[in-house]
């Protein structure tokens, strides 16, 4: 990966590395693509984990196998993992330095706070009719007090992703019933003193609250959406999905079994083509609403998920944020849109470098 001059220098941070041929868990080949991708493109990419940073070495995909090399200058930093398991202080503390020298350009992990993030969307009248009704339960009391007057809720870990964490818990005939996204088997109850002694030990608190939206249909099949939006700083929407869950589950994670679907098709099949179209237009606006929020709130950034809804009535919602959104329903809808979606972040780096006159940090 030599430093030519003409060339941009894209660096993405990632929990791992990990043994086995899946170097960097289930982004590997997502890493793979990109890499063979920026090579027709003049962009290098190289991949670095916790410490890779202060110890100036890199991972690079030489088209066969990962090797690992001296860091090369970096033009433009995207975070790719929310959580990291490995080293989580170190990590931490290099992507705060990153940041600090302008060339971290994903959004903060903040920015997908659950709660923060309802308390600051709330606050803008084009997007306040489009929120769920969310309540923040610092404490396993605040949701059984809640429970007095809500009868169906979905309850969230402020900074979860994949699907992990959550709990549907609803009132059904006299019962209060518990069931866990991840699966483990339904808990029933009679009295919210019972749910709360029988609340699992693992069950992310505090958390989020939200009224639960009865989603729109495909058969029996409910679903919920994913618009993919690249480029802060002229956002464009890239791709649009629907998940359709199983008839029975509690998320539409594809991590839990869902299926990707087009928006537009799932979006007819339920409505209709006329009232389809207006919902997609509405969406979009809803989606370029929160990107633009997002960029003024926490400046540049690469690229955003945004998890939105209609419910059965046809109301347009939007769920939640996802700064570090995965490809793996993009490759498995349309190879074409996850190519362009990687092509949306070569491009975003040749940007940043062209801007800066092209110059790259070491």
């Amino acid at each position: 990966m030599g430093d030519d001059v003409g060339r941009t220098h894209l660096a993405v941070y990632v929990d791992g590395p990990y043994s086995g041929p899946r170097k960097f868990g289930e982004q590997t080949r997502l890493f793979e693509d990109l890499s063979l991708l920026g090579r027709d493109t003049g962009v290098d990419v190289q991949v670095l984990t916790p410490g890779d940073l202060s110890t100036g070495r890199a991972h690079v995909f030489t088209g066969t196998a990962w090797e690992t090399a001296p860091r090369a200058p970096m033009d433009v930093v995207l975070r790719r993992s929310g959580v990291f398991h490995r080293h989580p202080a170190l990590a931490a503390r290099e992507l705060v330095a990153l940041r600090r020298h302008g060339l971290l350009h994903t959004l903060p992990r903040q920015s997908g706070h659950k709660w923060k993030m309802y308390a600051w969307l709330r606050g803008d009248a084009r997007l306040r009719p489009h929120l769920p009704r969310t309540w923040l339960c610092a404490r396993i009391e605040d949701l059984m007090a809640l429970l007095a007057s809500q009868d169906d809720l979905y309850v969230k870990p402020l900074n979860g992703t994949q699907g992990q964490g959550i709990y549907r818990v609803r009132r059904r005939a006299g019962k209060i019933e518990l069931l866990p996204a991840a699966g483990g088997g339904l808990i029933t109850v009679a009295t919210p003193s019972e749910l709360q002694r029988a609340w699992p030990a693992d069950a992310w608190v505090p958390a989020v609250a939200q009224t639960t939206i009865p989603l729109a249909r495909v058969g029996n099949r409910p679903f919920d959406l994913r618009w993919l939006v690249c480029d802060g700083d002229c956002p464009q929407i890239i791709a649009r999905v629907a998940r359709l869950a199983k008839p029975s589950a509690v998320t539409t994670n594809i991590h839990t079994g869902s299926e990707p679907r087009a928006a537009e098709t799932a979006l007819v099949e339920a409505f209709g083509a006329q009232t389809a179209g207006d919902l997609v237009n509405q969406l979009d606006d809803i989606a370029m609403a929160v990107a633009e929020l997002a960029r003024d709130k926490f400046g540049p950034y690469a690229e955003l998920g945004l998890d939105l809804a209609v419910s059965d009535d046809g109301r347009a919602y939007f769920i939640e944020l996802n700064p570090t959104p995965g490809r793996r329903m993009l490759r498995r809808l349309d190879p074409k849109v996850h190519r362009l979606s990687l092509q949306a972040l070569l491009e975003y780096a040749i940007q940043v470098r062209q801007r800066r006159g092209g110059y790259a940090q070491g």
